[in-house]
């Protein structure tokens, strides 16, 4: 299968290995330091004790690699204008586009029947991304693989478990490639289930990112060292129960689990990818995750202190 990374960050180079060395042809778009690297000494990933090393195609110029049958999208929340802008010679009648990015995607309020509301004139300026993609090839999904990338072209993952890529077609929207998608991936070694309400997972992952990423950066450090503070624990409580008031007006229910959300034993030494941004001072994905559910509150009439507060000092 001609499978193209297009972010080809921390993520998208984690897939990137272990999909080309399951056969696929991959492709990779990125830009700057990591695209030289790819392109003279290709994408390192070390991962589960092992260290291993391929040559993709690797480009800026999404013609260069034209039509794929399946493009995995990693950017960041921020670099999605870009997206929109350059994909669509990538694009052929049956390609596939995963959406593997956190927050709230740009597709969401089309398949919740909110039209092209809050989350597309945030997320989809313009409208592009729903023109050129278009929603019958999307397909979403939530990500849970610490990865980071250590220099360019080098991608590490800490954790020995394999990456998991959890996909569902949004709601309303039947897709019988998604199955065959998943086990593409599970067959290249990842994890890979099919969720028959990805809505429900990218909220419940929302919430994770909730839990760490925004104080992360408000005060440098790492998931273990928030928890040791009950102060800081305290916020991420609020922030959590607010989110969740939010995700129930649009009939989410999540099943929270608090040691898991809270607990030091559940958090690592990891430095979330927002906090990643904000280390090497890259944009930061706050309009997706946090800036999206204060403007869903408002519209629900729900109040949300803690989230707008934290979210006016992430913005100053």
């Amino acid at each position: 299968m001609k499978v193209c990374i297009f972010g080809a960050g921390a993520i998208g180079g984690f897939a990137a290995s272990y999909l080309s060395r399951a056969g696929h042809e991959i492709s990779l778009i990125s830009r700057g330091a990591n695209l030289k690297a790819f392109q003279n000494t290709g994408l390192t990933l070390s991962h589960a004790g092992e260290t291993s090393t391929i040559h993709p195609i690797a480009t800026d110029n999404p013609a260069d690699i034209g039509q794929v049958d399946l493009v995995l999208v990693t950017v960041k929340g921020p670099a999605l204008i870009d997206v929109g802008a350059y994909i669509k010679p990538l694009l052929g009648d049956e390609t596939q586009v995963v959406f593997a990015m956190n927050g709230i995607p740009w597709w969401y309020d089309i398949v919740m029947g909110r039209g092209q509301a809050t989350s597309g004139k945030l997320l989809d300026r313009g409208g592009q991304l729903q023109h050129t993609v278009g929603i019958e090839r999307v397909i979403g999904c939530v990500v849970d693989c610490p990865a980071a990338v250590s220099s360019p072209g080098f991608v590490i993952c800490k954790r020995d478990t394999k990456g998991k890529f959890t996909i569902g077609a949004p709601r309303s929207i039947n897709n019988p490639r998604v199955d065959i998608i998943s086990g593409i991936l599970e067959d290249a070694q990842m994890s890979a289930p099919v969720s028959s309400n990805i809505e429900q997972e990218i909220w419940a992952k929302l919430i994770v990112n909730l839990s760490r990423s925004p104080l992360a950066v408000l005060t440098g450090v790492d998931e273990t060292e928030l928890a040791k503070h009950s102060e800081t624990t305290e916020i991420t409580r609020e922030m959590v129960n607010e989110a969740t008031l939010v995700a129930r007006s649009h009939g989410i229910q999540l099943n929270l689990n608090w040691d898991q959300l809270l607990n030091i034993e559940y958090r690592s030494e990891h430095r979330s990818s927002m906090l990643q941004d904000w280390d090497f001072q890259r944009p930061m994905e706050i309009d997706s995750i946090i800036k999206i559910v204060s403007l869903f509150g408002n519209e629900a009439g729900i109040k949300t202190p803690t989230i707008d507060r934290i979210l006016a000092l992430l913005t100053i």
